[in-house]
């Protein structure tokens, strides 16, 4: 049996005639988290308060060996002793619901069958005969409860499930990443009520998700549970470090993360679509090969060029000097000639 002041005390076990099994509970009067904390109307950091001591009861009764795989607001529920707040965690692993729309009872699938609340409901625990289930599913289905704590309604609405098969249903678990807190609330009609609900005004009360709220919450509802927390007690801890102003460990998925689980999700599209990619990208690299290639011989070829001009420039710079020394040379023996012819004219005469 488990003993934590978060836990409703389990007082009998066994089964009945039928050799079905049961629980006898003490009796709490308490309601559910989600509607004391609206009825009272608690602000995102009272709401925040009140969730730790949740994670520190899961965190035990994982300790215990206890998953307790059906975490919703009507398994958790809010009492007061002394004036004080208390969450108590009830009904682990037996809760069962009937006479409700589709998104707030347990779904019963059939042969194989996948039993459990989708709007809470961890992606692993979506997936048909699937037996391995671990405690990271609670951290899933604790992370849908923050999220309608902060915004007013689960991840996956009754409305956006309702109607739909539940093989869609079970999809739309696996498959669909959840819309932030912070978009969430700013998209929704409802904002100024659910402002209202929180005693926020409704763009302090979006501002206050964005970022880090948005990173724990997001974080908890990774489908990998590999990147989930990997405890209840490191969940509780991320939220202590936000209402106390230090760095939260959740950060959000880098982009190349994303770009693999898209990939994943999309395999044969993006396989059609890097063939044509590669295509284009080797056309456009020979064109632009080619345009480089010839850039380079113009780069190339200038310096060469130059020199030759300037080659060219001094051969036409020797040439005149040489023609103009010929030239010298030429009126240097004319003059000779002439003196010459001067001299031998007298000479003549006197003879």
């Amino acid at each position: 049996m488990m003993d934590h002041p978060n836990i409703a005390r389990v007082l009998d076990a066994g089964t009945d005639a039928d050799g079905r099994p049961f629980f006898v509970t003490e009796l709490i009067k308490g309601v559910p988290i989600t509607q004391f904390c609206d009825a009272r109307k608690l602000t995102p950091r009272e709401r925040l308060e009140l969730f730790v001591p949740v994670c520190e009861a899961i965190q035990y009764a994982h300790q215990k060996g206890v998953i307790h795989r059906d975490i919703k607001p009507s398994n958790v529920l809010v009492a007061l002793y002394d004036d004080r707040m208390v969450p108590k965690v009830l009904d682990f692993g037996v809760a069962r619901a009937v006479g409700r729309p589709l998104a707030d009872r347990p779904l019963d699938t059939g042969p194989g069958s996948v039993v459990g609340v989708p709007a809470y409901m961890s992606p692993e625990q979506a997936a048909f005969n699937n037996p391995d289930i671990d405690t990271r599913s609670d951290l899933y289905s604790l992370g849908a409860l923050l999220y309608e704590l902060l915004t007013g309604s689960p991840p996956f609405t009754p409305m956006e499930l309702e109607g739909a098969r539940p093989s869609e249903v079970l999809r739309a678990v696996r498959e669909i990443e959840p819309t932030r807190p912070s978009t969430r609330l700013s998209t929704s009609a409802a904002l100024p009520t659910i402002a209202a609900d929180r005693r926020t005004e409704p763009k302090t009360l979006t501002a206050l998700l964005r970022n880090e709220l948005d990173w724990v919450v997001m974080k908890a509802l990774e489908k990998d549970r590999g990147r989930r927390y990997a405890t209840a007690a490191a969940f509780a801890a991320d939220i202590r470090r936000h209402l106390t102003n230090r760095p939260v460990l959740a950060v959000p998925p880098s982009a190349a993360y994303r770009l693999r689980t898209f990939v994943r999700r999309h395999n044969a599209r993006v396989a059609v679509t890097t063939v044509l990619f590669l295509a284009l990208i080797g056309t456009a690299g020979g064109t632009m090969s080619g345009a480089i290639k010839a850039r380079n011989e113009q780069l190339t070829d200038s310096p060469r060029r130059q020199a030759e001009e300037a080659r060219d420039a001094a051969e036409r710079v020797r040439a005149g000097e040489e023609t103009a020394r010929q030239s010298a040379e030429s009126a240097r023996r004319e003059a000779a000639r002439a003196r010459d012819g001067e001299t031998e004219a007298p000479t003549a005469g006197a003879r």
